[in-house]
C-alpha cells in the first residue's frame, strides 16, 4: 500500500518538468503571460498618468509653499524688534486666556 498523496507528487514533478523545458515556457510566456502582461499595463496605464500628475501638482505646491515661507522669513527680518516684541506678547496673552477658558471648567468640575 503506498503513501496517501504519492499520486499528486507525481502529477506535480510532471508539472514542474514540463514547464521547465524551454519550448514550453516559450509557449507559455508568448501566449499567457504577454498577453495578460499587456493588457494590465493598458488597464492601469491611466491611473499611473493620473499619480505622476498628482505627485507632481504635490510636489510643485510644496515647493511653492517653502518659497513664500522662505520670502516671508526674509521679510520679516526686516521688520523693528520692538513690533515683533509687541506682536509676541499679544500673542502670549490669547494663548493664556485661551488655555486658562479650556482649562478652568475641567479643574472646576474634577472630583478632589
Amino acid at each position: 500500500m503506498s503513501k496517501p498523496g504519492t499520486m499528486v507528487y507525481s502529477i506535480l514533478d510532471r508539472a514542474v518538468q514540463f514547464f521547465q523545458e524551454p519550448k514550453n515556457r516559450e509557449r507559455i510566456q508568448q501566449n499567457c503571460l504577454d498577453p495578460m502582461l499587456r493588457y494590465i499595463l493598458d488597464r492601469m496605464f491611466p491611473y499611473i498618468i493620473l499619480t505622476c500628475i498628482l505627485f507632481s501638482l504635490i510636489l510643485l505646491m510644496s515647493l511653492t509653499s517653502v518659497g513664500l515661507l522662505m520670502f516671508q522669513l526674509h521679510m520679516s527680518s526686516r521688520i523693528p524688534l520692538n513690533g515683533i516684541s509687541d506682536t509676541a506678547n499679544t500673542v502670549a496673552n490669547v494663548l493664556s486666556q485661551t488655555a486658562n477658558a479650556v482649562i478652568e471648567p475641567v479643574l472646576n468640575q474634577a472630583p478632589l
